[in-house]
C-alpha cells in the first residue's frame, strides 16, 4: 500500500475514532490508563525545572525576608512613636478639657499658661511659665491648675513669670474648713514632701481628717472657695493650745502642666488689663526666648506672706 493510501485510512480512522469517542465515551477508560501510566514520566521531566525552583526559593526568600524584617522593624519603630505621640496628645486633652472646665467656676477671667521650668533651688518650690509682663500678668496673682490652687506670680519677667506654689514653707494661705465655715492659715510644709500645716489653729477647733479646705478669699488675692488641700491629720498636744494640723494640696504641683491666672474683674476695670474669655491663649507677639537665660532666679527678698500680698 502506497504512502498517500496509509495516510487517508489513518485520517479515516482518526474521524471514526473521535466520532464514536464523542458520542458513546469509548476511549475514558484507555484515556485515564495511558494518562497513570506516563504519571511518573512527567514527574521525572518536571525535577530540573522544581529543582530549580526551589534552589532560587532558597536563596532569594531569604534575602527578601531580611529586607522585608528591616522594613517591618522600622514600620514598628514608627508606629511605637506614633503611638506614644497619640498617647501624649490624648493626656493632654483630657487635662486641657479638665482645666476648661475648671476655669467656668473661676470668678473673674482667666489667662492659661504652660510650666515651661521648675527652680533648682532645693530650699524652694517655684515654676516657671510662659507668660509675663506682655501678657498682662502682674505679681501675686493666682495660679490654679484644674484640680486646686497652686500660688501666685512673685516675679514678672517680659514674656516669664516665677510662680510661688503654696507648698513652699514661705508661702501662707488664707483657707477655711468647706464643712463648718472654720478660718486658719495654711503654710508650706518645712520638711522635704510637700504639703501644708495649719498654724496656730486651736486644739478646740473642729477640724478632722478628710475636711476639704477652700480658700476663704480674705486678702482678695486668691478666689473665693477654691479647692485648696485635704487635711490628712491632726494631732492634739494637751500641753500647747494650737493643734498640729496637716494637709495635702489638691493640686498635682508635680505632674500639672497647664495652670490658670486668674484676672480678677476689678483688676480689670483697675488696671485696664484686656481680659481673655475663659480658657482663651493669649497669641505670642514677643520674641521666643529661651527660658533658662531669660528667667534668672527670683531673689528671696519675699520671706512672708504679708509681704507677698497675701492676707
Amino acid at each position: 500500500m502506497s504512502l498517500e493510501y496509509r495516510l487517508l485510512a489513518f485520517v479515516a480512522l482518526s474521524f471514526g475514532v473521535m466520532f464514536a469517542d464523542s458520542r458513546f465515551d469509548y476511549l475514558d477508560r484507555v484515556r485515564y490508563t495511558v494518562a497513570y501510566l506516563s504519571t511518573p514520566v512527567y514527574w521525572v521531566a518536571d525535577i530540573p525545572a522544581r529543582a530549580s525552583s526551589w534552589i532560587d526559593d532558597v536563596f532569594v526568600s531569604q534575602r527578601d525576608l531580611i529586607e522585608e524584617n528591616a522594613q517591618l522593624r522600622q514600620e514598628l519603630l514608627f508606629a511605637q512613636r506614633e503611638l506614644q505621640l497619640l498617647a501624649g496628645l490624648a493626656s493632654e486633652n483630657s487635662r486641657l478639657r479638665e482645666l476648661q472646665e475648671a476655669s467656668q467656676a473661676v470668678q473673674g477671667r482667666v489667662i492659661t499658661a504652660e510650666i515651661i521650668n521648675v527652680s533648682n533651688d532645693p530650699g524652694s518650690r517655684r515654676v516657671l511659665i510662659n507668660r509675663g509682663a506682655h501678657n498682662g500678668v502682674f505679681e501675686g496673682q493666682a495660679i490654679l491648675d484644674a484640680h486646686g490652687l497652686m500660688g501666685q506670680v512673685v516675679e514678672v519677667l517680659p514674656f516669664t513669670s516665677w510662680v510661688l506654689l503654696i507648698t513652699d514653707s514661705r508661702h501662707g494661705t488664707p483657707v477655711q474648713v468647706n464643712r463648718n465655715g472654720e478660718r486658719a492659715i495654711a503654710r508650706g510644709s518645712r520638711s522635704d514632701a510637700p504639703g501644708l500645716e495649719l498654724e496656730y489653729v486651736p486644739d478646740t477647733a473642729d477640724i478632722v481628717i478628710g475636711d476639704l479646705l477652700v480658700s476663704s478669699g480674705l486678702g482678695q488675692r486668691y478666689p473665693k472657695d477654691y479647692p485648696v488641700a485635704e487635711v490628712t491629720s491632726v494631732y492634739h498636744d494637751p500641753g500647747q493650745p494650737f493643734a498640729l494640723i496637716r494637709a495635702r494640696p489638691l493640686a498635682q504641683m508635680d505632674r500639672t502642666r497647664h495652670v490658670m491666672l486668674v484676672v480678677p474683674d476689678d483688676d480689670i476695670i483697675g488696671s485696664g488689663v484686656e481680659a481673655l474669655p475663659a480658657f482663651q491663649v493669649p497669641p505670642d507677639t514677643g520674641p521666643a526666648t529661651d527660658p533658662e537665660t531669660e528667667a534668672t532666679q527670683p531673689s528671696d527678698a519675699v520671706t512672708s506672706p504679708d509681704a507677698q500680698g497675701d492676707f
